[in-house]
């Protein structure tokens, strides 16, 4: 039996809002260059504090010959030429982390938008962190946990059901006949 995903509503919103790095991200050349800067940096204690599970190892695929940058599940990634720059890195690590570390989430969801903020601001800096976060503020991105809602009382329960029977009641009035 598969477990459904939540949609994923906001991928555009996350592309676009990423694009403010790629300015500023360094190039990784190799796939060897691009494992090293994984190793190192999902070594730092402060993401090791957060996320724990981000200290297994990930293998990197040369994606040469495909056209998008991949994270296979919770253990692989595949990165074309074009796309090995600290960012694009950063952005497949997050899927993975999200993955390790949340169940059931959207790929583009609050969760993984949470991860990339504190990758971001762990291996690119607090002037890279800045720049995301008023970039997903710009392009309304989630990236914090929805607010709990208090439990309504059987008052405000009611409350609530006589305004919709009352807007109901004025709809069918107000409507014309087919």
């Amino acid at each position: 039996m598969s477990v459904m995903r939540p949609r994923d509503i906001q991928r555009k919103k996350v592309y676009d809002a990423e694009r403010a790095l790629l300015p500023i991200a360094k190039p990784l050349m190799e796939v060897s260059d691009v494992e090293r800067y994984i190793k190192k940096n999902m070594a730092r204690k402060a993401i090791l504090r957060r996320y724990p599970k981000a200290s297994r190892s990930v293998n990197v695929r040369d994606g040469r010959g495909t056209r998008r940058a991949l994270a296979y599940g919770t253990h692989s990634i595949s990165l074309p030429l074009w796309a090995r720059n600290e960012s694009i890195v950063l952005h497949e690590m997050a899927h993975i982390i999200a993955a390790r570390h949340f169940q059931g989430h959207a790929s583009h969801g609050w969760e993984f938008c949470a991860v990339m903020l504190d990758l971001v601001r762990f291996c690119m800096g607090t002037e890279a962190h800045a720049t995301l976060l008023a970039s997903y503020k710009a392009n309304k991105v989630r990236y914090r946990a929805p607010r709990k809602r208090a439990p309504m009382t059987p008052e405000q329960r009611a409350a609530l059901a006589q305004r919709l029977a009352t807007a109901r009641a004025a709809k069918t009035i107000t409507s014309p006949e087919a």
